[in-house]
């Protein structure tokens, strides 16, 4: 038998507008986190993903690689789903504020149904509240590719969020 211990629960939201994304995120151990994310968008449509990490940490700097699989329910577009090749990276300032970028790319190889590839990219400023509460602004860009349709965006633009850890 494998046993699995958590030590850590992120739950975070981001909404503008038009979107909604919803992430919680469990840190298996140290070096390593699994997340489960839900967007819903009044242009795009819906998108679940699921994703692992493997973590480091260098003094200031966070960096997580890994792969995100995404399933996406599009309102304009054709259905599919996509499995991402990228990561994450956060850099601590100082004074409780960070700042964090996300990117994923998904080639034709990695894209079934009727996608034929997406990129992801995410960027914030976030600032820390306390060890339990931090809010943010970011930006988001959701883009996927079909041969036999025109390729659409998914969600891009502002947001707002906050995380809690629990």
């Amino acid at each position: 038998m494998a046993s699995v211990s958590a030590q850590a629960t992120d739950f975070t939201l981001g909404l503008n507008d038009d979107t909604l994304l919803t992430d919680i995120q469990v840190d298996l151990n140290k070096d390593v986190n699994a997340s489960v994310e839900y967007i819903y968008s009044d242009n795009g449509g819906q998108m679940l993903s699921g994703a692992m990490h493997i973590a480091h940490d260098a003094g200031a700097h966070h960096i997580e690689i890994g792969a995100k699989f995404s399933q996406l329910w599009s309102k304009n577009s054709q259905n599919g789903n996509v499995v991402g090749i990228g990561g994450r990276y956060a850099l601590h300032l100082g004074s409780n504020v960070s700042v964090h970028g996300s990117g994923y790319y998904s080639p034709s190889v990695l894209s079934f149904g009727d996608v034929d590839g997406s990129w992801q990219v995410d960027g914030k400023v976030q600032y820390q509240l306390n060890p339990s509460l931090a809010l943010f602004v970011g930006y988001r860009n959701i883009r996927f590719q079909y041969d036999d349709a025109a390729n659409t965006t998914f969600d891009s633009g502002f947001y707002l969020g906050g995380r809690a850890t629990f």
